[in-house]
């Protein structure tokens, strides 16, 4: 009797472990199922992929995207997106949306570069109009003109900033800025203008000259100019103060002055005696026997006196 009860109360622990283990596995369930993040399949680029670049489908690649942070016209299909041509840089991991690309049939080209309403309008430039050759493509100028007021009796020079943050489309025949970031020497730039700038422009060049003047990374202000006339520049030439480069410094105060130390004495000259140059003589040794005798002759005047020894 107490063996069917332990076995009985065996089987009800095994039965309540099962029920409560069943009870945690469906609170876990649950608890998932509630911080699951729905997603849904989209394209994307497997590499950077520069604008003005027809897509191929290496570039591309799927991958699975928040439903609740999924842009707007995200394709799901890689076939979809391979042939079309991109109208802004797209980066490695960005998705891709209709805004990024040009219109279907697209080709590439300059014109998937300009944006709608707006125009692409080429400039002469050389060195200094083009900032020997630092202007890249998606660069932002300034465009200065310098043009003669005919209104003005005097005809002044004027110049002016007249337009301002424009776009660089291309410089040259080259659209996208190089990754070495060298110079590009070109003699014309084209810039992303509206019709009324580009009739103001069209005038700009053909009554004076313009030169593009680079704007700052990041630097959307607008600054608003008075111009300036060769009166102005004038004005300001006969305004300043010229220095004299010629006239004499004055005299340090005396407090600072230090006396001069006075010249040194002459060294005494140097008294050479000669010594007198002793008269002309000849020496005559004369043997007697063993006896031997010397007679100096002196020469004096033309005749030969003999003298002791």
């Amino acid at each position: 009797m107490a063996e069917r009860r332990y076995t009985l109360v065996f089987y009800i622990a095994v039965l309540v472990a099962a029920v409560a283990t069943y009870g945690v596995y469906r609170a876990l369930e649950a608890s998932k199922e509630n911080n699951r993040v729905v997603t849904a399949q989209v394209v994307v680029a497997s590499q950077d992929i520069p604008e003005g670049h027809v897509i191929d489908k290496i570039a591309l690649t799927t991958g699975q995207w928040p439903v609740q942070t999924l842009p707007a016209g995200a394709f799901s299909s890689v076939d979809s997106v391979v042939g079309r041509v991109t109208r802004v840089p797209v980066f490695q991991g960005e998705p891709i949306v209709p805004g990024r690309l040009a219109p279907a049939g697209t080709t590439g080209g300059l014109e998937i570069k300009i944006a709608p309403g707006k125009r692409a309008m080429s400039v002469k430039i050389n060195d200094v109009a083009g900032i020997s050759g630092l202007i890249q493509p998606n660069s932002r100028v300034d465009v200065l003109v310098n043009i003669r007021d005919d209104r003005s009796e005097k005809e002044l020079q004027v110049a002016k900033l007249f337009m301002e943050n424009m776009r660089v489309l291309s410089v040259g025949q080259q659209v996208t800025r190089g990754d070495d970031g060298k110079p590009i020497n070109a003699t014309t730039a084209t810039l992303e203008v509206t019709p009324d700038e580009a009739e103001r422009l069209a005038i700009a060049m053909g009554q004076g000259s313009i030169a593009l003047v680079l704007r700052g990374y990041g630097d959307p202000d607008s600054i608003k100019t008075k111009g300036a006339t060769s009166s102005d520049v004038l004005s300001q030439l006969r305004d300043g103060r010229l220095v004299d480069l010629t006239s004499k410094r004055p005299d340090p105060p005396p407090r600072h002055r230090v006396a001069a130390a006075p010249p040194p004495p002459p060294p005494p000259p140097v008294i050479v005696q000669v010594a007198p140059r002793s008269p002309d003589s000849l020496t005559v040794q004369v043997y007697r026997g063993s006896t031997m005798s010397q007679n100096r002759f002196v020469k004096k005047s033309d005749s030969l006196t003999a003298s002791k020894p």
